[in-house]
């Protein structure tokens, strides 16, 4: 409904509930619309005065002076003008024609209500997120903005980080699972990267963990390539790996699905470092572990598991090292065939190589 010179507190009210904004804001809507219409031009630093106790009533004020230094702020008590409107304290208020106002007021007004209608609705979208922070929702990916990916989470677009994202493929137009982590500057921020995102996926895939029967003892991460999770079962006789992974791998599978690309694997707490050890280097087998000194440990693999194991410039290994405080160095053993010959028995000899900037790395020629 448009204002005009009869109608302006039905309007008012009529807008007021229909929008659930109040008064006062619907009346902020109309001064702003109708200084940005009045005001330009050799009216641009007109003051002006606007009175709302029956219809709407616009006054241009003029200082009462002896003598005129600002023709559009100023007038002399002696001028004729001052009939036609009315005086209160020093200043003459000159009633302007509101009807010769109204096409370009209308236009400023209807401009100015659907930014606030925007920002209104905008604000309570976001305030019905607030109680979701910390919560795991589903979103579709739309479009880059800046340093964000645009994410269509229903009633508004979520900010995701776009550094977050490993892989070289774009996640446009994929749906994906993001973590609410808080509403900023009129935004809603999402996140995959904060181990919370990954703890509540867990949470509401496998059951005992929710209810406290499996406990997340810790998580080694690097977000959205690779977790190791270590659990330990509070319940004899449950094992917490198995119950993970599920009856034909479908938890596991379904964890996978919701924070792909990033490959997920389960791992049994143990108090041993070197059993602890193991369970984290799954799937890769260890075919020796030599204890060096007090901490530093040689693990020997097969070659062919060295691309899985150092994989990511070895800086998962990295972490496995700083959680069991332990300098972990790799030898990588290059089989050679040779019939009826066992592997330990083989003739070999050990080269330094480089290709791995967090871990030592050799390939074993030699099995003492």
């Amino acid at each position: 409904m448009a204002v005009t010179e009869n109608n302006t507190q039905q309007f008012i009210k009529q807008s007021a509930k229909r929008e659930e904004v109040s008064e006062e804001k619907i009346k902020e809507i109309i001064v702003d619309s109708f200084r940005k219409s009045y005001c330009q031009g050799k009216n641009k630093d007109a003051d002006l005065h606007f009175e709302f106790a029956s219809d709407l009533a616009v006054y241009r004020v003029y200082k009462l002076v002896e003598k005129v230094t600002d023709l559009e702020k100023e007038i002399t008590r002696d001028n004729k003008l001052l009939k036609e409107g009315k005086v209160r304290d020093n200043k003459f208020f000159l009633p302007l024609d509101v009807k010769k106002l109204f096409f370009s007021f209308n236009y400023e007004m209807k401009k100015a209500w659907e930014r606030e209608l925007r920002s209104t609705k905008q604000e309570k979208q976001l305030e019905s997120f607030k109680p979701l922070q910390g919560e795991i929702i589903q979103g579709i990916v739309q479009r880059k903005d800046g340093n964000y990916y645009l994410v269509n989470v229903g009633k508004v677009l979520g900010h995701w980080a776009r550094e977050e994202w490993k892989t070289l493929t774009e996640p446009i137009g994929k749906r994906l699972c993001f973590l609410v982590k808080e509403t900023k500057e009129n935004r809603l921020i999402l996140t995959r990267e904060d181990n919370l995102f990954l703890r509540k996926v867990l949470e509401n895939v496998i059951p005992q963990i929710k209810d406290g029967t499996i406990v997340i003892r810790h998580i080694l991460r690097l977000p959205g390539l690779i977790s190791k999770v270590i659990v330990e079962s509070q319940k004899p006789g449950l094992n917490a790996k198995g119950t993970c992974i599920g009856e034909e791998a479908i938890r596991i599978k379904s964890i996978s699905s919701l924070v792909y690309p990033e490959r997920v694997d389960i791992a049994i707490w143990s108090e041993k470092k070197k059993e602890l050890l193991f369970e984290l280097l799954s799937p890769v087998k260890v075919v020796r572990l030599i204890e060096k000194e007090k901490d530093n440990w040689e693990i020997i693999i097969h070659h062919e598991k060295a691309p899985l194991l150092l994989q990511y410039q070895g800086r998962m290994l990295k972490k496995i090292s700083e959680y069991l405080e332990k300098n972990i160095h790799v030898r990588i053993l290059e089989e050679i065939e040779e019939k009826g010959e066992r592997l330990e028995n083989k003739g070999k000899s050990v080269k330094e190589i480089s290709n791995y900037k967090n871990v030592q790395v050799r390939i074993l020629e030699e099995i003492e």
